[in-house]
């Protein structure tokens, strides 16, 4: 029977499946213990991330972006040798297909290994004493009061173009820079928080990738924070800020929203306030407005007259990514990926709301 396994199954084939099997039970452990999640997290899991970080961070560009492109190539030739082996022996058929399932049982190990934990800690609320509950109209108004007080000043440090957008005083290779020394005062402060000096990695593909309104991703696999560049500038400094959060160890959505606020408002380079208090303003003024339209319309009345010109703009531009049908693709499969983990899915990334709210009452 060995010898028959040895002969059908590639001997490095049979190491990966063994590493499966260990992750699988790696994500139960994770999904039954939040205590041995976050333990994992923070000690084991965050060691892997800084390995993977390291060593794709020296490649000037996304290597998962260049993955993408040659998966094409890497599938006809896959598609080709297996072709090939049907028409040979059974033998090298059956080890080519039990090659491809090996590969394909490692991206799930990789996953387990560097960044699963994240999803079945304690949740952010718990880490930073905050009450995790519903939140009223009143509460609302009152915590959009105090960002756009914070928004309308950090506004009168930044420069804005004819169009009304604002203008990023960095490149995003200085941005990388500015938001990983950005980071490290909460590194003292938040202990779950994996310390780490990285790169952003600009996406050459980001004027397709707007259509999937996906403003940055962080590829596990390859330990990378993607940015979508063909955003406005606010935008992308929060979406890298965001990224950067899950390269951290914070794997939630509403979670990494609310650490890149930290991050953003606490720095010094007006930009990275700007950038922080505006992308908040836009989650509150949403939940403001289902909530009462009346104490919405109050609330926006005192923004700056800079700030609407932004948000103006920034309407102008999202016209023609507004409706697609790549976008109700992508959100489909990434709400899936997301209910997968334990999460609420898509409408996720919105409950950053409820820790805003929470946190400046706590203040």
């Amino acid at each position: 029977m060995k010898n028959k396994i040895k002969k059908y199954v590639p001997a490095a084939a049979i190491v990966l499946f063994i590493l499966f099997g260990f992750c699988v039970l790696l994500q139960i452990a994770f999904r039954a213990s939040p205590t041995f999640a976050d333990f994992y997290n923070r000690y084991i899991g965050g060691i892997f991330r800084i390995v993977m970080a390291k060593a794709t961070d020296w490649i000037p560009f996304s290597l998962a972006e260049g993955l993408l492109y040659l998966a094409p190539v890497v599938v006809i030739v896959f598609c080709v040798k297996l072709f090939q082996n049907i028409r040979g022996e059974t033998r090298y058929f059956v080890r080519c297909v039990f090659g491809l399932l090996s590969v394909l049982t490692t991206v799930n190990s990789i996953f387990a290994l560097n960044f699963a934990a994240g999803y079945h800690g304690a949740t952010l609320a718990d880490k930073l004493h905050l009450e995790d509950r519903a939140v009223t109209a009143e509460e609302l108004y009152d915590t959009i009061s105090i960002v756009i007080d914070e928004l309308n000043a950090a506004a009168a440090d930044v420069t804005f173009s004819a169009n009304g957008s604002s203008h990023m005083p960095w490149n995003y290779f200085e941005l990388s820079d500015v938001l990983c020394n950005a980071y490290k005062p909460l590194y003292d402060k938040y202990s779950f928080l994996t310390p780490l000096d990285s790169s952003i990695k600009p996406l050459v593909i980001s004027p397709l990738m707007t259509y999937t309104h996906i403003s940055g991703v962080y590829t596990f696999f390859t330990g990378e924070a993607n940015l979508n560049t063909n955003y406005p500038d606010y935008v992308c400094a929060y979406s890298a800020a965001h990224e950067l959060a899950h390269q951290r160890g914070i794997a939630r959505e509403d979670e990494a929203n609310f650490i890149a606020f930290l991050v953003c408002t606490g720095a010094e380079e007006p930009y990275l306030r700007y950038s922080g208090y505006l992308s908040m303003y836009s989650y509150l003024s949403s939940a403001l407005y289902r909530a009462d339209p009346a104490l919405h319309e109050q609330a926006i009345s005192t923004l700056d007259a800079s700030v609407r010109g932004e948000l103006a703009a920034y309407s102008i531009f999202f016209d023609k990514y507004r409706e697609n049908v790549a976008s109700k693709v992508s959100d489909t499969v990434n709400n899936t990926y997301l209910q997968s983990q334990g999460t609420a899915g898509s409408v996720s990334y919105g409950m950053v709301v409820d820790l805003a709210v929470s946190y400046y009452l706590d203040k």
